[in-house]
């Protein structure tokens, strides 16, 4: 039996020849480490997304979840209770809502930029990416100022990998620290009402819906959390996929038309979303081996995305290759709340910046990734125009 290694700094650097062998050797790979098992197939990922029955998120959706958030988010609770926190929860980032948020993400971009344009040279992460995106977040939740910095400095502390590649996304005393600023701000909310996704829960709350103050914190440290974890590190992901393929690049700065289309496969083909957990809730089969009932199962939308057999060509960056079933967002009942959010910011940013920097280059030799198993993106990209 192959030990495929998760841990190492090949596998950081380059996860795909990994799950490439993993879909060839051992689809189903029990990790007895992490007494994880990793389903690394297109077809078994797609199959376990589509039966949360058996598959179920009401452990939590995190290789190691946390008592503060599991039972009462979207990610960690199954239909019909999920189909029904969703239901108001998806209220607060309608089309229309992400649309008030751009404007200040456009004029934003472009004072950071005049303002590092005399360096010609920026972290991508810290400059731009965390800055705008945590910004654009706070107000989307109603954060004040204050709140959206101290939630975006804890942000650079998620996936650090301290507790190891699959350990808890952030320390417990980290966490407790976000849960009580979202509980002084909901206190805050209940007076200062506004347009925004705390507005949104309180009024739901205030109407008779069954959500809980727990709830409504816990499900708003998922949405800072997560938007970070997904969104600010697409557009770093973005921007090193552009740079490793020239063409690409200047096939979209010659045609901002495409620049829908170099987001989606940037998405599929360097997703942020690594895996997401589950926990089986009967006996089942995956890939021809026996799963017991409690099993934690490792699904790979990473390696799912880049699987020959259901996507021609799959480890080519090509951003004409038109549309896809990929698991950038999930799928299934699951499937990411913010997925419009994080296309709309990123096409926002991806037009202007790329005319603002033009020919770019990024230092790889100075650059430095997350170590975690669930996320894959930058701790740091330094990029020079």
């Amino acid at each position: 039996m192959t030990v495929f290694d998760l841990a190492g700094d090949a596998f950081f650097e380059d996860p795909y020849p990994t799950y490439r062998r993993m879909r060839t050797e051992q689809p189903a790979y029990h990790c007895p480490k992490t007494n994880l098992w990793f389903v690394s197939r297109h077809r078994d990922v797609a199959d376990a997304l589509a039966r949360p029955d058996l598959f179920s998120s009401s452990a939590g959706n995190a290789l190691s979840d946390s008592p503060l958030r599991v039972g009462k988010t979207l990610g960690s609770i199954d239909p019909p209770r999920h189909d029904e926190l969703r239901r108001i929860i998806i209220r607060g980032v309608t089309p229309v809502r992400i649309e008030l948020v751009l404007p200040w993400i456009r004029a934003e971009l472009a004072r950071r930029v005049e303002v590092l344009s005399p360096r010609r040279q920026c972290d991508l992460v810290t400059d731009i990416s965390r800055p705008l995106l945590f910004g654009a977040l706070g107000r989307m939740l109603g954060l004040g100022p204050d709140s959206a910095r101290k939630a975006s400095e804890l942000s650079e502390r998620l996936f650090r990998g301290h507790a190891g590649p699959a350990g808890p996304a952030l320390a417990e005393d980290d966490r407790a620290v976000v849960i009580a600023l979202l509980t002084e701000e909901l206190a805050r909310r209940r007076v200062e009402r506004d347009d925004d996704l705390f507005s949104i829960l309180i009024a739901a709350q205030a109407a008779g819906a069954p959500l809980s103050d727990a709830e409504i914190v816990a499900n708003m440290m998922t949405v800072l959390l997560a938007g970070n974890a997904s969104i600010g590190h697409f557009l770093p992901n973005l921007m090193h996929a552009l740079w490793c393929h020239p063409d690409q690049r200047s096939r979209v700065m010659a045609d901002p038309s495409l620049v829908d289309a170099a987001i989606e496969e940037a998405i599929r083909w360097d997703t942020s979303t690594q895996c997401f957990a589950r926990m089986t809730s009967a006996p089942t089969e995956i890939a021809g081996l026996p799963i017991p009932p409690g099993a934690r199962i490792a699904l790979l939308y990473a390696s799912a995305n880049r699987d020959e057999t259901a996507i021609a060509d799959a480890d080519r960056f090509d951003i004409t290759r038109g549309k896809v079933r990929h698991f950038g967002f999930g799928f299934g009942p699951h499937i990411c709340l913010g997925a419009s959010a994080t296309r709309s910011m990123l096409r926002a940013i991806l037009r202007d910046l790329l005319v603002a920097l033009g020919d770019f280059d990024i230092d790889v030799a100075t650059a430095e990734r997350v170590r975690h198993l669930m996320v894959r993106g930058f701790k740091s990209l330094p990029i020079i125009w």
